[in-house]
């Protein structure tokens, strides 16, 4: 892709998914969640059914939303987990059945849960406002008197558990703003599923980066209980959905060779589901997973030019063409979320030689838009190459307007030959000024064009 005349002569950054990493995931996830029937009982729909979280692909789609992205994951067997009404959109655009569709948010307007509704997609619903929100929607449609299918709706629980590593990841803690806390009232929740007689659905959601398997197999298990004490009590199997959530953690680390994309290997997670909470499998529940960074983080990477080298204070800085505006998390909290980098030479390669501190800049109006703070790096030159690893997830779905910088172009490979051959195509365009006024103008504001 490098441009004849030199690296100058070509765009400042682009992002690149190798959709091989991507499929070989998908395929270590199947292993160890085999899709198909589970338990013996004779009532049982159990399957399971793997979603792709729209929003981390860039990243649970909140990890990549890129059509490309979830089209392949529709054609690779995986529904869609979708953390707002537009990623719902999006995944009927890409034709991904309704049926495997789940709509989760924090805040539905009444318009969505009955737009979900009439499409079929199951919405976990995250408080008692919205609960009362889908008792008007049932109530005005009529469902009670009609022969469609039974609306899958859940609710989303809390356990209210500890965190893990990273606060802000962690979403079933004591005071965490999702789901339907289970320790501040106790019995609750059970009684709300006794009282609405169509809440068929029990999803749980522990965490993502930060959170140890246990923690979230643990969940896991309350969710399980939680299902079958209100089954009994109900006196039928009114819990016929499961949602495990994902939460994987991704593995920013390693270069892939030893655990793929994730932070352990899916194997390990399913055998700590299986010595916590063994019953899921055997009590005839159909099961959800939303996996999204485990399963992207490790196909992306970003390349971006260094434009400028300065010593300052003893210090190296280079300064590049991406930085909070595609890696906000790693600007803000560096602790948490680090990436891997590389640099190369203008010609692509490899950069070699005597390794020093440096930092890696962006190109923002703020300080402390870093990718890295003395990082022991070969030492980086004007018109060399910054690689951000592990850029998969999380990455251009956090795309910020600030300074109006252009989005990158976004190209996807499957794979590289033996010959180190690869073929590319473009997954997403790089931004035209254009582009950024449109979001900027008003309706009424006339049109800009170039004189």
């Amino acid at each position: 892709l490098l441009p004849e005349g030199g690296i100058e002569k070509g765009p400042p950054a682009a992002q690149f998914f190798d959709y091989s990493v991507f499929k070989a995931q998908v395929q270590e996830l199947r292993v160890a969640f085999p899709d198909g029937k589970f338990g013996t009982s004779a009532l049982s729909e159990a399957g399971l059914l793997h979603t792709l979280a729209v929003k981390e692909n860039s990243d649970q789609n909140e990890a990549n939303p890129f059509s490309a992205v979830v089209k392949l994951g529709g054609d690779l067997g995986l529904g869609a987990e979708c953390a707002s009404i537009v990623e719902v959109m999006q995944a009927t655009r890409q034709l991904i059945d309704p049926e495997d569709i789940i709509y989760d948010s924090p805040a539905k307007t009444i318009g969505e849960i009955d737009m979900a509704l009439n499409k079929g997609i199951l919405i976990n619903l995250d408080n008692e406002i919205e609960l009362k929100k889908v008792q008007r929607c049932l109530q005005d449609s009529g469902w009670s008197t009609r022969n469609d299918a039974v609306p899958r709706i859940g609710l989303r629980i809390n356990p209210q558990m500890e965190a893990g590593t990273i606060s802000v990841t962690s979403t079933a803690t004591k005071t965490s703003k999702f789901g339907l806390p289970l320790r501040d009232e106790p019995g609750h929740v059970k009684d709300l599923f006794l009282a609405n007689p169509f809440l068929n659905t029990l999803h749980i959601h522990t965490g993502s980066q930060g959170c140890p398997m246990d923690l979230s197999a643990k969940g896991i298990k309350i969710a399980t209980d939680l299902a079958l004490e209100v089954n009994r009590e109900a006196n039928r199997r009114q819990i016929q959905h499961l949602d495990i959530g994902g939460g994987v953690p991704g593995d920013y680390d390693e270069d892939g060779e030893k655990g793929g994309g994730s932070l352990y290997r899916f194997s390990e997670y399913r055998e700590a589901i299986d010595s916590l909470a063994p019953h899921l499998w055997s009590e005839g529940f159909r099961i959800y997973t939303e996996m999204g960074r485990s399963l992207t983080c490790k196909m992306g990477w970003t390349a971006a030019r260094v434009e400028a080298v300065k010593d300052v204070g003893g210090r190296r800085i280079a300064v590049c063409h991406v930085g909070a505006d595609l890696f906000p998390r790693t600007a803000y909290q560096p602790h948490n979320w680090p990436h891997r980098i590389s640099i190369m030479t203008k010609d692509g390669d490899p950069k070699e030689g005597k390794v020093m501190k440096q930092d890696v800049a962006g190109p923002l109006c703020f300080s402390g838009d870093l990718l890295a703070t003395e990082r022991l790096l070969p030492c980086i030159e004007d018109g060399d190459i910054v690689v951000v690893h592990d850029t998969g997830a999380y990455t251009y779905s956090m795309h910020s307007r600030y300074n109006s910088r252009l989005g990158p172009a976004v190209y996807g490979y499957d794979g590289v030959s033996e010959g180190g051959n690869c073929r590319f195509t473009v997954v997403k365009a790089a931004e035209k000024p254009q582009d950024v006024w449109q979001f900027w103008d008003s309706p009424s504001y006339a049109e800009v064009t170039d004189s």
